[in-house]
């Protein structure tokens, strides 16, 4: 199983913190190659942390809305009659790369689901972003506090670091540096993520 995901940068102003993890969890519950997932969502709760399969299914619903994800139902017929069986495609245009590691991080789901956001707001290729504070928060459609709280929470953490004008993710093991070599070498190991065609067109950011 490959070590990283396609996370689509897409969900950035859409999603909160806390959907924004979901998404990630369910990336990791798909096909690394199609990112297409069958997993139940009793599992996807567990998988998550939480016993309450409604807050999921509404996730989900919010996603399917927001074209981040397509959802499939098939019919399945068994011992106690019939029932749906839910397949889901996630949405992989201009997408990040974010490793499975993040999943097993000792932080909180916030702050996670925060750091995912935070990457697909970074200049193409790099783990660094030129926006101000008020301006991520603008971007994320989040509140300036909330932004603030996790940006002082990562940095004591090590999960960034700030200067006068950018904001650096530290952690390269987890958030991908897209750069032309590093490319060249994940296409040598993984030719079925990155086709040429992804490279051509520039979807990876």
């Amino acid at each position: 199983m490959t070590p990283y995901r396609k996370i689509t940068s897409n969900i950035a102003g859409k999603l909160n913190l806390l959907e924004t993890y979901l998404f990630y969890c369910l990336a990791l519950c798909s096909d690394c190659y199609t990112l297409e997932s069958h997993t139940k969502q009793e599992n996807l709760a567990n998988f998550y942390g939480i016993k309450k399969t409604d807050q999921i299914r509404e996730w989900l619903h919010k996603f399917e809305s927001l074209g981040l994800i397509q959802i499939d139902k098939t019919d399945i017929y068994g011992q106690y009659g019939k029932f749906n069986r839910c397949s889901y495609q996630l949405d992989t245009e201009h997408y990040v790369l974010i490793s499975n590691k993040l999943y097993d991080e000792p932080i909180s789901r916030e702050l996670k689901g925060f750091l995912i956001l935070l990457k697909c707001k970074c200049l193409n290729g790099t783990n660094t972003t030129l926006y101000s504070q008020n301006k991520l928060a603008e971007e994320l459609g989040l509140a300036k506090g909330t932004v603030s709280k996790y940006i002082n929470e990562a940095e004591e953490k090590g999960y960034v670091k700030r200067d006068r004008k950018e904001i650096h993710l530290l952690r390269e093991d987890i958030f991908l540096i897209t750069s032309e070599s590093q490319l060249a070498i994940i296409k040598n190991i993984y030719p079925e993520i990155i086709t040429d065609e992804d490279l051509e067109r520039g979807y990876i950011v």
